[in-house]
């Protein structure tokens, strides 16, 4: 059975965004990263925030946070605690598109370039949750939401970003993004001695090169990578099983393991929150 705690809107008209609600939640969730330029908003409890850019830092209802593609981060309640959020998951080149059409330069990219940033402002909050409800309102259009999407990221959420950018990385770019192909190009987890002849570097500057990049070791990075690979195909309708083959997990145990442990629920669950039917007329 489905959890009742956590609800998802997407819809294949608007393929850029995927948005989460989760009410009165205890999951936990190892570090991890998404492909998706992300905005998440607090709306009850109290929460740590963290990411190899951070040490742990308390954020409670009313605070957002926007946390660039790749980047390596958790959130969790305090122990023994509940709390309520949004998150909000926006394709990455359709925000560097948008950036470059309204608000700035174009910036993102499969390497970390952005700090992830944490917002203590009541409107940016209140414009931020009235466009996830009307995101998951049946009754609106799809022209109503995509209008209010574009209206609330160009006049409320991007403008207030500082859009602080992490420290030059040009010497590292090219290897890592030669890595990055390579990993996408092979469906079976690569080992670090692979990557290391890949690289040409020893196994241990390439754990190296991740965890600064990255916050993640290789394989963690790995991981992530396949997991937001399984979420795109658990839309699609595919079948569990064939997934966790396909990506290269050792057996579906495997796969559902890593998969809950990522996203805070499991590829059954959040398979099911997909066959619904989401698009209004």
């Amino acid at each position: 059975m489905t959890h009742l705690s956590n609800q998802f809107w997407t819809d294949p008209r608007m393929p850029y965004v995927e948005t989460r609600r989760a009410c009165m939640s205890r999951i936990c969730y190892k570090a991890h990263s998404h492909p998706t330029f992300s905005i998440g908003a607090v709306d009850s409890g109290k929460s740590y925030f963290s990411s190899y850019l951070h040490t742990n830092m308390e954020i409670s209802a009313g605070t957002v946070v926007s946390i660039p593609a790749y980047l390596e981060h958790s959130c969790n309640p305090l122990p023994n605690q509940t709390w309520s959020y949004q998150m909000m998951h926006l394709e990455l080149n359709w925000v560097k598109q948008f950036f470059e059409e309204t608000v700035a330069e174009s910036f993102g990219s499969q390497i970390p370039e952005l700090k992830p940033e944490i917002i203590h402002h009541p409107k940016i909050y209140q414009h931020f949750s009235h466009l996830n409800t009307m995101l998951f309102d049946s009754e609106r259009t799809i022209l109503e939401k995509e209008q209010l999407l574009i209206e609330t990221l160009n006049q409320i959420i991007f403008p207030s970003l500082q859009l602080k950018y992490l420290n030059d990385k040009k010497n590292s770019t090219n290897l890592l993004s030669k890595l990055l192909e390579i990993l996408l190009q092979h469906d079976d987890f690569i080992s670090l001695e692979q990557l290391s002849r890949y690289g040409g570097i020893s196994r241990y500057a390439i754990i190296r090169l991740f965890k600064k990049n990255f916050g993640l070791t290789p394989h963690a990075f790995q991981l992530n990578m396949r997991v937001n690979q399984a979420r795109e195909l658990l839309k699609k309708g595919k079948a569990i099983i064939h997934i966790a083959y396909d990506l290269g997990f050792v057996d579906q145990s495997h796969f559902y393991r890593v998969f809950k442990s990522l996203t805070g629920i499991s590829p059954k669950d959040y398979q099911q929150h997909f066959s619904r039917n989401f698009i209004q007329e």
